[in-house]
């Protein structure tokens, strides 16, 4: 009934300590010094303990304290609740330790070009004792990830479809996008986006988000998405399927300079403007970031720069 009471008027650990150390100790000076405190603080947390039981716990004398029999009762349930509080910290801070040694991240394609090279030669010169695992998927599958806990950190190009309540996006950087077709192709002349429509259109994000984009695509005027619209997010694939006869291919910038640069594609200017694309970086709400995680989002935020990213597609 005592402990059950004591409980209810909420007790605080850091009495219970106190006690504690008062047993052991024998008096008040030498369980101040113990628990890194001035002895009244020591005195008043035994008083307002007392208080708050209704009970006498210590008799003073000249000799030092000795425990009542209550002091007595209660000192053996709070050593139990100090030693057990006492193993949990140790075992939360084991855990802490170990999560920073581990680092797990996912990254879409066009993250894993945009942004984490850099972003990972940074990390690893800086923390290389961590155990860093990065991993590519689409997009729809690093939220999966995310949610079970798969991964700590995405980053990657996130459609306002993708976006889900318990996830925290902070966008890093914008690319623009273009549309192509194969060098030579009569579609290379056509410039009116509702010619182009009929066509066989290539796009290189996620199925789900094809409505959304053809959407903002046209935001000027109502027109259906293509009835042919095939999804390919294989790097080697797109630029193959890309280079079919009456296809339209929706490419970043970045990589479609390369292209036509190349004299494979041809880059074509219709009457609508393109959405730009949108690098973020993902993470749970309720994520607990340890050092090794704020420094990786640390590493991605700076080489997410303009400039940074056209100094590494120069190096690819």
């Amino acid at each position: 009934m005592l402990i059950a009471s004591a409980y209810a008027q909420r007790m605080k650990t850091t009495q219970l300590r106190t006690l504690v150390a008062i047993a052991e100790h024998g008096t008040l000076m030498a369980a101040a010094e113990a628990l890194s405190l001035s002895q009244p603080a020591v005195s008043k947390g035994i008083k307002e303990l007392e208080a708050r039981l209704g009970v006498q716990l210590l008799v003073r004398s000249g000799a030092g304290v000795r425990l009542t029999p209550y002091g007595e009762a209660l000192l053996r349930r709070a050593r139990t609740v100090v030693a057990e509080i006492a193993r949990a910290e140790q075992e939360l801070k084991e855990m802490k330790s170990s999560s920073d040694r581990k680092l797990s991240v996912g990254v879409s394609r066009l993250a894993a070009l945009l942004a984490m090279p850099d972003a990972i030669r940074a990390f690893r010169r800086r923390l290389p004792d961590v155990q860093l695992s990065v991993e590519e998927y689409q997009a729809r599958q690093l939220i999966d990830g995310l949610r079970d806990g798969t991964f700590e950190l995405c980053v990657a190009v996130i459609a306002d479809s993708d976006v889900m309540a318990e996830l925290c996006v902070v966008p890093l950087r914008v690319a623009s996008q273009s549309l192509a077709v194969k060098r030579g192709d009569p579609l290379e002349a056509e410039h009116r986006l509702a010619r182009l429509r009929d066509a066989h259109w290539l796009y290189n994000y996620t199925r789900e988000s094809v409505p959304a984009f053809w959407s903002e695509l046209t935001a000027k005027e109502s027109m259906d998405c293509p009835e042919h619209v095939s999804v390919c997010t294989s790097p080697r694939l797109y630029v193959e399927l890309a280079q079919e006869p009456g296809t339209v291919s929706v490419w970043p910038d970045f990589l479609l300079n390369e292209q036509v640069e190349r004299g494979i594609l041809t880059r074509i200017e219709t009457d609508a403007k393109l959405p730009q694309l949108t690098l973020g970086l993902m993470y749970r709400k309720d994520l607990v970031f340890g050092s090794a995680a704020e420094y990786f989002v640390e590493c991605v935020r700076n080489t997410s720069s303009d400039k940074a990213i056209a100094s590494s597609m120069d190096a690819f």
